[in-house]
């Protein structure tokens, strides 16, 4: 159960990087297009750009921070007494589950809502600006949708090693 949680906190870690990698990078991309490119689509596009990715940033922060406290907190316990881990870390693995979920909803409604504005905008129903709003918010959604995603599939291994070591 120990090698299972270490492997689980790496991948919330490498999640949480990848996380704040891409946020930098994309509002780092976002900037440099506008600096070339300047016109009411790349400022839309920038600003939905650099808001989404304050978004991931914090949210990449918090993972490392909570993945670094759930080590401290439960790294002694998962080497002693196992059964007691898993009576931890289930409800805890219950509680984000539902997160998980509630934020998995949203990402999916933003993402459809990025893609009618940006369809608003190519079909010339509304201007440019729509359509930079639009494009920013399904590309950020997609990734954030992806990392949601795996975080979920992530939590339903770790879940089912821990109950199926766990036993009856």
């Amino acid at each position: 159960m120990e090698r299972r949680f270490n492997a689980y906190l790496r991948g919330e870690r490498s999640t949480a990087l990848f996380s704040i990698g891409w946020g930098a990078l994309s509002a780092a991309a976002a900037a440099w297009a506008y600096l070339h490119w300047q016109g009411e689509l790349f400022w839309a596009l920038l600003f939905t750009v650099c808001l989404l990715s304050l978004v991931q940033l914090r949210a990449g922060i918090r993972r490392l921070v909570k993945a670094r406290s759930l080590s401290k907190e439960l790294h002694s316990i998962v080497e002693i007494a196992p059964p007691t881990f898993a009576a931890l870390e289930l409800p805890r693995l219950d509680k984000q589950e539902q997160s998980l979920m509630r934020r998995r909803f949203i990402e999916q409604a933003l993402f459809v809502m990025g893609l009618c504005f940006a369809l608003a905008g190519g079909f010339g129903i509304s201007g440019q600006s729509l359509l930079g709003t639009g494009i920013g918010l399904c590309i950020q959604m997609a990734i954030l949708l992806i990392i949601t995603l795996t975080s979920q599939w992530r939590a339903t291994l770790y879940r089912n090693e821990i109950e199926r070591e766990r036993g009856p």
